[in-house]
């Protein structure tokens, strides 16, 4: 980012522009969510404790709800939706669904703040965490059951691969809980790969 020379000379920081400005206040939300719930923290408390004006916050952000919005997406649905919407995705194909798990486990852990706050506040379905989840999970299983269609010619429903996402994120979230130590770790991800091998070997033709 360019530095701005202020005309008389003085050495003064150049003004944070918005990308910053929008990951500052993202860090600090996290923070306050993680120790008071969404519905406790006002924008007025965020931009406290930020450092920044409300005209900051509303030129990063719509409001609240779209702060939550970006904050999963950015730590899980990206992830998600990158596996899942992938043209090269081939859930039948064990080494494939291996690497992708792992590296997709991985991207979420390294923003487990995040992700801890968010599995908590879903379970509320009042929330806005619950409806950016259900959304993400909805988004997700239409592109599973596309995949299976052009696979098999059928596909299970997508309350069916909802179910399989949320017992994937309830292993991730076990594993942030039980402090991320490699053993835990690596037994989610062989859970997650165990249930997804499970659910697309069962629509192989020579498993009909």
């Amino acid at each position: 980012m360019a530095t701005l020379e202020p005309a008389d000379g003085a050495g003064r920081r150049p003004r944070p522009g918005v990308a910053q400005q929008r990951q500052d206040i993202l860090h600090t939300a996290v923070r306050l969510f993680a120790g008071n719930g969404t519905a406790a923290v006002s924008v007025s408390a965020i931009c406290k404790a930020a450092a920044v004006s409300r005209d900051t916050f509303y030129r990063c952000f719509d409001n609240k709800d779209d702060l939550v919005d970006q904050l999963y997406r950015q730590s899980v649905s990206a992830n998600m939706l990158a596996v899942t919407a992938s043209q090269d995705a081939d859930f039948s194909d064990p080494q494939w669904l291996h690497r992708t798990i792992d590296d997709t486990v991985d991207a979420i852990l390294a923003q487990h703040e995040i992700a801890r706050f968010l599995f908590l506040e879903s379970a509320d379905p009042g929330s806005r965490a619950h409806a950016v989840i259900a959304a993400a999970f909805d988004s997700a299983a239409r592109s599973m059951q596309r995949w299976c269609r052009r696979r098999y010619g059928q596909a299970p429903s997508r309350a069916c691969f909802a179910g399989l996402l949320s017992a994937a994120q309830w292993l991730v979230h076990d594993a942030i809980n039980q402090g991320m130590r490699p053993r835990q770790v690596r037994a989610s991800k062989r859970a997650i790969e165990e249930l997804f091998l499970a659910t697309f070997r069962g629509l192989r033709p020579d498993s009909l």
